[in-house]
């Protein structure tokens, strides 16, 4: 399983790094910036980014729809100490949940949770044998 955290605030990204080793998950990735975060997705499929609102140059919000359609199997968690007027309707679209700071630790578990039983369900559906495959297409 894999996860990206992309938040330029060093002690939040600890704290998401600290829960994800504790729920055996290997090292995230990190991004700093959107930009830094978009290198990061054009290499990697990840099943869980997190993306912090404000930050230096592009904001989440500015790459969101990219991550999605790079990482269209991810959950995608829009996380903000503030949350603009406008922000429901872009990220209802391309977000999965928008989370505020500080996050919980039991949510940000749930999440890693509900990222790796998706990755589960994609790669059980990934080694049915092709008969089975073609049973289901019908």
């Amino acid at each position: 399983m894999k996860i990206l955290i992309v938040d330029d605030d060093p002690a939040v990204v600890d704290f998401f790094v600290q829960v994800a080793e504790t729920q055996d998950v290997p090292t995230p990735d990190t991004a700093k910036s959107g930009e830094e975060a978009m290198a990061r997705v054009v290499n990697n499929q990840y099943d869980l980014v997190t993306l912090d609102i404000r930050m230096p140059g592009a904001s989440g919000l500015d790459i969101l729809s990219v991550v999605r359609n790079m990482c269209p199997h991810a959950i995608i968690a829009i996380i903000s100490g503030h949350f603009p007027e406008n922000i429901l309707e872009e990220a209802a679209h391309c977000a999965d949940i928008m989370l505020e700071k500080p996050v919980k630790l039991e949510v940000l578990t749930t999440l890693i949770r509900s990222a790796r039983s998706i990755r589960s369900e994609l790669d059980s559906l990934r080694t049915l044998d092709s008969f089975e495959q073609k049973k289901l297409a019908r």
